[in-house]
């Protein structure tokens, strides 16, 4: 029997702007918003959206009269691991980070604590809206370390690509290569690059090696939440050598894997034109940060298809640049999306990372006029395009537009629904505004992936979710007496 939810009466972003047909038969005309709208959901997938749609006799209807219903946020660049220790770093800048934090309480961490970190740590992005993840993993010392991460990830049921990191085993030399066993992973969890079956067996139909049903690319049976799709997390040219790059890059490729690297970082230069020098620019390439990026290399970024990461909080309380990528990237037609990057020294969620980007990129359009103590007439970036850029840019960077990122029937359930009648939300405008400009995890009152809730009035759902708590707090406890 199918499974249908019904989502009635809530105030309806669906972010979905595709052209119309030109017929003025409504269909295939952009989606907008619908007030007091309704979402259909059968069988994990949007089926229908509109005004007084009805119930079928087996059909759990959801109250979302008040609330504002919008896909589900997109986080694309997260350090997920570190769920555990979130506030360790908050007064380091990126000098700091990488002693206290990559050589230092990561190799503090077994198997066991990066499965703890990372279950915990999705469940804190579930809990904020946010539905799909782009893992950076990169505190992977073996396999084991991997295998760990990626049960962390399946387990807590989020959607993502798991971008597979270093440092891997110990070793003398100053470039080591990205850790090999970044082919075993693929082979045996990522057949194709297929994503990953579920429990029962029943994966993304395509090319993998599954009898499931769904829409994007196949899996195989029995070893996962069939949501999840592998990508590299590579060094880049600005920690690695030039050989060490190119054969890392060849890697990536050989696998047919996506990449994403750091880039435009203080300290840092010449990143991307190292790239061209060395032919390695490419659409399946995500630049994570690009601060202080020149301009010849963000239209090196947009010539070749690459995209970009911005995480806001990091970039401007680590020090990474004076202000965050945000508008030099998007007047380029750059497919950029948003992301937390590390939890250790920022917050957990997107809804402060919007606010941000738009202060941020505000501030740096109109510093010139307020250095000349100039009155500024008007501003730049919509409160829109920053919600844009956690959901369908989200999505289309990480490759996933066609599963996500839009409420659009035939895409994956991936729902989240904000309760707007706090005082803080209950306003008078545009209620996206209030969004964008007032809105936090606490807010976030309905959670669905694939049309299965993981969040439901307001709390986490699933026994999974008090495990995780457990779990999390032995690592710690275990973590600070290692550390003291």
């Amino acid at each position: 029997m199918s499974k249908e939810i019904l989502i009635t009466g809530g105030h309806v972003v669906t972010l979905d702007d595709t052209l119309g047909d030109g017929l003025g038969d409504g269909l295939g005309d952009a989606l907008g918003d619908v007030p007091g709208g309704d979402v259909r959901v059968r069988d994990g997938v949007i089926t229908q959206i509109g005004v007084g749609l009805r119930p079928g006799p087996d059909t759990e209807v959801v109250d979302a009269r008040g609330r504002l219903v919008i896909p589900g946020l997109i986080d694309t660049h997260r350090h997920v691991w570190q769920g555990a220790i979130a506030g360790f770093t908050p007064q380091m800048t990126g000098y700091g980070y990488g002693p206290a934090v990559l050589t230092g309480i990561s190799l503090q961490h077994t198997a066991d604590d990066i499965h703890a970190g990372t279950l915990w740590g999705a469940l804190q992005a579930l809990d904020a809206g946010i539905t799909t993840i782009g893992d950076w993993a990169h505190a992977l010392q073996s396999a084991d370390h991997a295998d760990a991460n990626l049960r962390g990830l399946r387990e807590s049921g989020i959607r993502g690509l798991f971008f597979y990191g270093g440092p891997g085993p110990a070793d003398d030399d100053p470039n080591p290569p990205h850790p090999l066993d970044a082919r075993r992973m693929r082979d045996e969890h990522f057949p194709g690059d297929g994503g990953i079956g579920d429990n029962n067996g029943n994966g993304n139909a395509g090319d993998g090696d599954n009898s499931g049903t769904g829409n994007g690319r196949g899996g195989n049976s029995g070893t996962g939440t069939g949501r999840l799709r592998m990508g590299m997390a590579l060094r880049g040219p600005c920690f690695t050598s030039p050989e060490r790059n190119r054969q890392d890059f060849a890697f990536a490729r050989e696998l047919g894997l996506p990449i994403s690297i750091h880039v435009g970082m203080a300290g840092t230069a010449d990143a991307v034109t190292a790239l061209r020098r060395d032919g390695l620019l490419g659409p399946d390439v995500n630049y994570i940060h690009a601060n202080q990026l020149t301009d010849e290399e963000m239209d090196l970024i947009a010539a070749s298809g690459g995209t970009v990461t911005i995480t806001p909080s990091t970039d401007m309380l680590m020090q990474f640049g004076t202000y965050p990528a945000t508008g030099r990237a998007l007047e380029r037609g750059i497919v950029s999306g948003l992301g937390v990057d590390t939890v250790c020294s920022a917050g957990t969620d997107l809804f402060s990372e919007m606010r941000l980007a738009l202060a941020a990129e505000r501030s740096r359009a109109n510093a010139e006029s307020l250095t000349r103590n100039e009155l500024v007439h008007e501003v730049a970036l919509h409160q829109r395009d920053m919600l844009r850029l956690a959901t369908l840019g989200g999505a289309q960077v990480l490759g996933l537009a066609d599963e996500t990122g839009s409420l659009t029937p035939g895409k994956q359930a991936d729902i989240t629904i904000v309760d707007l009648r706090s005082p803080h939300l209950d306003g008078f405008g545009d209620p996206v505004a209030m969004l964008v400009l007032g809105a936090g995890p606490a807010d976030v009152e309905t959670v669905l992936v694939g049309g299965e809730f993981a969040k439901r009035d307001g709390t986490l759902v699933g026994t999974h979710a008090a495990k995780a708590r457990d779990l999390m707090h032995e690592t710690q406890d275990r973590l600070r007496a290692a550390i003291h």
